[in-house]
């Protein structure tokens, strides 16, 4: 699967608590990989879009291109999300392990994010 191309990438933003978190979706084809992380915390306010934009540097990617971008640019992009990448990354190589996964709802995702960002 590493000569597939990376076809979506979604981020959803959950808040609890002024917790903010990341739910990361990545499609290649007809597969998708998840991945999360906590984006920060006792924040009463957050940007998707400017927190996310460094996901458009992956878009239309190999999966090996990827996870070589992330991992180059893990100085700039931080642990978090780097892992978060890493992880949805994972999920897509490991399609066999990930559908026995329990995967997330997109539509109630959508509903119940505070905000959405999609790489188009």
């Amino acid at each position: 699967m590493n000569t597939d191309i990376i076809s979506g990438i979604q981020l959803y933003h959950l808040c609890r608590d002024n917790s903010h978190y990341g739910l990361l979706s990545m499609s290649c084809g007809s597969e998708t990989g998840w991945g999360e992380c906590v984006i920060t915390t006792d924040a009463p306010h957050f940007d998707i879009i400017a927190w996310g934009d460094f996901l458009c540097k992956l878009n239309r990617q190999s999966l090996a291109d990827a996870r070589n971008t992330a991992l180059l640019n893990r100085r700039v992009w931080g642990d978090a999300k780097t892992e978060l990448v890493l992880m949805a990354l994972s999920g897509l190589d490991n399609t066999a392990a990930a559908a026995k996964e329990e995967t997330p709802d997109s539509s109630i995702l959508f509903q119940e994010s505070m905000s959405y960002f999609s790489v188009l």
